[in-house]
């Protein structure tokens, strides 16, 4: 995606004539209201000022994008918010204003303008992709409709699910290293914590690095502990007893005998020996193990806590909290 949306939306607009044969209107600033909801959130002051001077010196040269409100002679700003705040400060009574069909705002377009300057915080590029999942789009409709890589909306998806001291290095670190300390968190979580403890920031390579040495040093404990002869050939014997106890009753070796009634004989399942239970998004549930997903061997079959409908949801999806045994 190469075209500014924020100048491909303008000029749709002005060839449809909207406000008068494709020229801008006139809009009171005291009559414009900005989106609550928009994607930016944290406005550089510094920049505000830049702009304001560059405002009263020569005019807001591009106009801004306006919808009209719920509320009678009102509009509501869909692009521009910070050439607005600009006008304000510069002491504009009107700014110039294309008017956008429609009273519902596009937030992905929003989104879109935002992530081409480059100036949006990982914190509010987070919080978008997290509210578009909540509002039932896919990660890979995300990707689709922003222009960004898969991995890009699923580093960004995964915030939600971090720890509090990794979400709290999203402004001095980079999505990709956070990503990288995520994934190691989620077998290692004390050794990742104690080692974040001791750093404010991190770069992709510091990242890489740290998690090379946590899952070093614990290959090296594995190693160690690693079970002698005698013990793994009584693991394997206690292993091949209780596989006996999942032979059907015609698989048995064992035969009821003349001393005791015989008692049928029923094999327990799986799913009565194991509970696996998973988060997606903000969901808990608990994963059927007995039953495989229709879409393949890449689903789970889950069922959500608070439903007794099953689910089928995509195995990468997925997080494994805990794993529960009778």
């Amino acid at each position: 995606m190469t075209l500014d949306l924020s100048f491909k939306d303008l000029a749709d607009v002005a060839e449809k004539g909207s406000g008068g044969a494709g020229s801008p209107l006139r809009i009171a600033i005291d009559r414009i209201d900005e989106d609550p909801d928009q994607p930016r959130r944290v406005f550089s002051e510094q920049e505000l000022d830049e702009l304001s001077a560059t405002i009263s010196e020569h005019g807001v040269l591009q106009p801004i994008l306006v919808r009209r409100s719920n509320q009678e002679g009102r509009y509501v700003i869909v692009m521009g918010a910070r050439r607005y705040r600009a006008a304000q400060r510069a002491g504009l009574r009107e700014i110039p204003a294309f008017l956008k069909e429609g009273s519902e705002p596009d937030r992905y377009a929003q989104m879109i303008e935002n992530i081409q300057r480059d100036d949006l915080r990982a914190p509010e590029i987070a919080a978008f992709v997290a509210g578009r999942l909540d509002a039932g789009d896919t990660q890979a409709e995300i990707s689709r409709k922003l222009g960004k890589p898969r991995d890009w909306v699923s580093r960004f998806a995964s915030v939600q699910c971090m720890p509090e001291f990794l979400r709290a290095r999203l402004e001095s670190s980079s999505i990709r290293a956070l990503y990288e300390l995520f994934q190691a968190w989620r077998t290692h979580p004390a050794a990742i914590e104690r080692l974040c403890a001791a750093r404010e920031s991190f770069t992709d390579a510091q990242a890489r690095e740290l998690v090379r040495e946590v899952r070093a040093d614990s290959n090296r404990t594995d190693a160690q502990s690693e079970p002698s002869a005698e013990s793994a050939l009584s693991e394997r014997s206690d292993l091949a007893t209780r596989a006996s106890l999942w032979r059907a009753p015609s698989e048995s070796a064992d035969a009821p005998t003349d001393d005791l009634p015989a008692k049928p004989r029923v094999a327990p399942s799986r799913s009565a020996c194991l509970t696996i239970l998973v988060r997606h998004q903000h969901r808990a549930g608990r994963l059927l193990i007995d039953r495989s997903a229709s879409q393949g061997s890449r689903h789970g079959v889950v069922v959500f806590d608070g439903s007794h409908e099953a689910e089928e949801v995509a195995a990468s999806a997925l997080t494994i909290e805990e794993i529960l045994s009778p």
